[in-house]
């Protein structure tokens, strides 16, 4: 829902576990606050405003699971679980002091970390289901974190800056990566960002 612009409230429900009417709720106290717009039946986006905060709180979240990935050696599929415990706690001296040490600007996977204002430097990639085929390409990122995705990805070697060989598109995608032949499912597949190799 993230990277599609927008979001209904099914989605936002499913994603968090949580009632339809709870987030319809919290949907309405964020519109009298400026930060989200109904742009249609249904459909909800950030506003520019709304959109700046976010980005400033997925500057701690992605931190977080740097630090948690290169100083305690959290899997790299368990990390964005683990973030969500300590993300609230990160502050500007902490993550200013992680992101010098490691010299990354970007989250274990792959996608950018806000600057301190808020801004986002856009990765030009495209989602490995569009991609003309064969081709090799490098993995970018990997736009939806969620447990079995992470889970799949990470079982398979799917990661950010690992090259592979798109055999085909659909459902499912086929893969070569490492010289094994991978089936990721469609579902999955929409997750993974793809750049030139």
């Amino acid at each position: 829902m993230l990277y599609k612009g927008y979001a209904t409230l099914a989605d936002i429900s499913k994603s968090l576990n949580v009632k339809r009417q709870s987030v319809r709720d919290e949907i309405n106290h964020l519109i009298l606050l400026h930060m989200v717009e109904k742009i249609e039946r249904g459909k909800y986006q950030l506003t520019i405003e709304g959109n700046h905060e976010a980005n400033k709180f997925l500057r701690k979240h992605r931190t977080a699971e740097v630090l948690l990935s290169k100083c305690i050696g959290i899997p790299w599929e368990r990390v964005d679980e683990e973030a969500m415990g300590i993300e609230h706690g990160m502050t500007e001296e902490i993550i200013q002091r992680t992101l010098e040490r490691f010299g990354v600007t970007r989250c274990p996977h792959g996608n950018p970390i806000p600057d301190p204002d808020g801004e986002v430097q856009e990765i030009n990639d495209k989602s490995i289901m569009s991609v003309d085929v064969p081709r090799t390409l490098k993995i970018s990122r990997i736009v939806y974190e969620t447990d079995e995705i992470l889970h799949f990805l990470a079982m398979n070697d799917l990661l950010p800056d690992r090259v592979i060989k798109v055999l085909s598109t659909g459902d499912p995608v086929n893969a070569e990566v490492g010289g094994k032949l991978v089936k990721i499912p469609a579902y999955i597949a929409n997750a993974v960002m793809v750049t030139e190799y």
